[in-house]
């Protein structure tokens, strides 16, 4: 599972990452919502003939690990590795509850996750260099500061609205 494998349980996590920011990049899952991402993990993870290996508390325990090592290797266009990011920070049950603090990642870094594309391939689609996709994708960055021409081709190439990008 970690890595950027696009599959159901890793779409279910990113899904959730805006109600997250919304609420200090913590989010609170109920136990409807523990309980449907049981079921995803399950059928995704879990082969049937292990299926009785596991009591509640034990498969609580793996769908926590897997969560904590969602990662994104954002490579960069040297080929020298680039970053590690990881989605969640870290995750707690109490039993009832799930909850999750996502890492910090500004929107058009998070648009691009979405997407599944490389800062390179975003630059390319903007006409411009990956040190300007780069510093449009630091969190620092107030895109509201920048030139509407940069803005406007970063929400192409990422396929969105601007707002969403600034908002």
């Amino acid at each position: 599972m970690p890595g950027f494998d696009k599959d159901e349980f890793w779409t279910k996590i990113l899904s959730m990452y805006q109600s997250a920011k919304e609420n200090n990049y913590v989010l609170k899952l109920k136990e409807d919502q523990v309980r449907e991402l049981k079921e995803i993990f399950v059928d995704q993870y879990i082969p049937i003939e292990k299926l009785a290996h596991y009591d509640d508390k034990k498969l609580m325990k793996k769908i926590m690990e897997t969560i904590v090592s969602i990662y994104v290797h954002d490579k960069d266009a040297m080929n020298n590795g680039g970053d590690i990011i990881h989605l969640v920070n870290s995750v707690n049950f109490d039993g009832r509850n799930l909850y999750l603090r996502y890492a910090k990642v500004s929107p058009a870094k998070m648009r691009r996750f979405e997407l599944g594309k490389s800062q390179q391939q975003i630059a390319e689609r903007m006409g411009c260099s990956i040190s300007a996709v780069r510093s449009c994708e630091n969190p620092s960055c107030d895109l509201s500061r920048q030139s509407d021409v940069l803005v406007r081709k970063l929400a192409k190439a990422l396929e969105c609205d601007i707002e969403s990008l600034i908002g």
